[in-house]
């Protein structure tokens, strides 16, 4: 064993000197790289990159270090578990680096053929690299979130970050000016929100395939904009206050950490029947299609990985709107969007959420648009189905997650449209000839956990992609170690059970491997 491994082993009792021991290897890692400088213009690009992100996962390892003292024995396992994970990315780089120096010396073909081997060897590199990073980030944003109970040595932390320097380009300043602009979410905004309606004109729109969401285009402007339409609930001053602050936390929103839009504010209409957010679609994706548009098409991903892809960054956006402190309450696959760069055979896997349309505070008082469609109860938990509905919790979120999921796995939409556009089951449901599960919402949950459960999903998806389908179900069920008791999680803010979340779904998604 060698000695940075061996400080390692005896670093995994205490978090700070695992870290430690951490910091050591990226250390040591970044100097194998620098060996490599100006060998070539495209290496030298290759290590910034190695450069940059190691700048930024230093940040994320002494946030971790200085706030551990705080931490819950649960938080602990988590963050023990990423850093085993980062662990084996760093050695697993170094000894390949080892290999490389083994094997060929430079010069002449062998130097061309050291310089193809290293350029691969960093390329995978940074992919890993950049793949931890971005499985540890919601964990680091939810120490970021303000939090009224939070201990002094927590806002000390992330006072210090706040205030990184901001003139130059390297890897931590950017991910402090991230953290800035995620806290500065959660202040009241500078400006309204709220846009006038004729700042639409001159955008046609262009109409979603089973969306409710619609696409606006200016020809004399690059930007597209998504338009999703809210219904206004008569007397209910508190939903302009959830669509006010809601919209002012995603202005500040980065798509590519929290998979959501970036929202440009709120239209009210004239006739004051219906509002509609507007979000700022991510340059170049020009391609935009629901969930559900491709689960009906049929067209296969190029690859699982892809499909795995989509899962993760759909459940990374209900974990993001949970950390802004709201529910979604519409999760379905008519208000999941798939972005593309162009219209081409393989399926996108670039998500984003829409149909905000009955959104609230995670610790307001719900109000909903009451419906019994099938199909939309069908994403339902039955706690939330008939006549009496219960207080509206995350997990709610959580059941409606799970059965997208199913069916991004089994990639087949449940639900089909007959040429009156009406909706009904699909063979995928694989209901009874009676169809008896649609008018039990109990057996309905059931029938999905069987089908979680079930060889078609596993032969599909793999074992643990099946699980974490089954955990999202079962989310609210007694027996349910992760998330049946919600008392026994839940903080003074109540808003506990999304660090749960992403110890277990988040987590459990990121071990899926094609």
């Amino acid at each position: 064993m060698s000695g940075l491994a061996l400080e390692l082993a005896l670093g995994i009792a205490s978090l700070p000197g695992t870290i430690d021991a951490l910091f050591k290897w990226g250390a040591s890692l970044v100097r194998t790289c620098h060996a490599y400088r100006h060998a070539d213009a495209e290496l030298d690009d290759m290590i910034l990159r190695v450069d940059l992100c190691w700048d930024q996962i230093s940040v994320l390892l002494d946030v971790s270090k200085q706030v551990e003292a705080t931490m819950t024995p649960e938080r602990k396992d988590l963050q023990y578990r990423l850093f085993t994970s980062l662990h084996a990315k760093l050695v697993a780089a170094e000894q390949k680096f080892e290999r490389i120096e083994q094997s060929v010396k430079l010069g002449g073909r062998a130097g061309k053929l050291k310089l193809a081997v290293t350029k691969e060897t960093l390329s995978t590199t940074i992919a890993e690299l950049e793949s931890w990073q971005r499985l540890c980030e919601p964990s680091w944003f939810y120490w970021i979130k303000p939090n009224k109970l939070a201990s002094p040595t927590v806002d000390v932390v992330r006072n210090n970050l706040l205030r990184t320097d901001t003139t130059n380009t390297s890897g931590s300043t950017r991910l402090s000016e991230t953290a800035r602009n995620f806290r500065r979410a959660f202040e009241k905004p500078s400006q309204s929100v709220f846009i006038r309606e004729d700042a639409l004109d001159g955008y046609n729109t262009v109409t979603i395939p089973h969306s409710s969401a619609t696409v606006a285009i200016n020809l004399g402007r690059p930007q597209r904009l998504i338009m999703d339409v809210v219904d206004i609930v008569p007397n209910m001053p508190v939903q302009t206050k959830n669509v006010r602050d809601f919209a002012g936390r995603l202005r500040q929103t980065e798509h590519s950490i929290s998979g959501l839009l970036s929202c440009k504010g709120v239209v009210l209409h004239a006739d004051k029947t219906h509002l509609s957010f507007l979000f700022h679609v991510p340059e170049s994706y020009t391609a935009i299609q629901s969930l559900r548009h491709l689960l009906i098409s049929g067209r296969p991903h190029d690859s699982l990985s892809d499909r795995i892809e989509m899962a993760k960054q759909i459940a990374k956006a209900v974990y993001y709107i949970h950390l802004y402190e709201f529910v979604h309450k519409n999760i379905r696959p008519e208000t999941i969007l798939s972005l593309a760069k162009a219209v081409g055979a393989s399926v996108p896997s670039t998500g984003c959420l829409v149909g905000f349309e009955v959104t609230r505070t995670a610790d307001g008082r719900t109000y909903s648009l009451r419906d019994s469609r099938w199909e939309n109860n069908l994403y339902r938990h039955p706690q939330r189905q008939g006549d009496v509905h219960d207080y509206f919790v995350m997990q709610h979120d959580i059941y409606s997650l799970g059965v997208c999921l199913l069916e991004i796995g089994l990639w087949e939409s449940f639900i089909t449209y007959g040429n009156d556009g009406a909706a009904q089951p699909s063979p995928a449901m694989a209901l009874a000839e009676d169809r008896s599960q649609l008018k039990d919402p109990s057996a309905l949950k059931d029938h999905l956990v069987t089908l979680s459960r079930s060889k078609r999903l596993r032969g599909k998806m793999g074992t643990k992609y099946s699980k974490v389908v089954e955990t999202c179900l079962t989310c609210l069920d007694k027996d349910n170690v992760d998330f049946g008791d919600e008392e026994a999680f839940q903080d003074e803010d109540g808003v506990e059970v999304g660090a749960r979340y992403i110890e277990k779904i988040l987590d459990m998604l990121n071990g899926v491997c094609a």
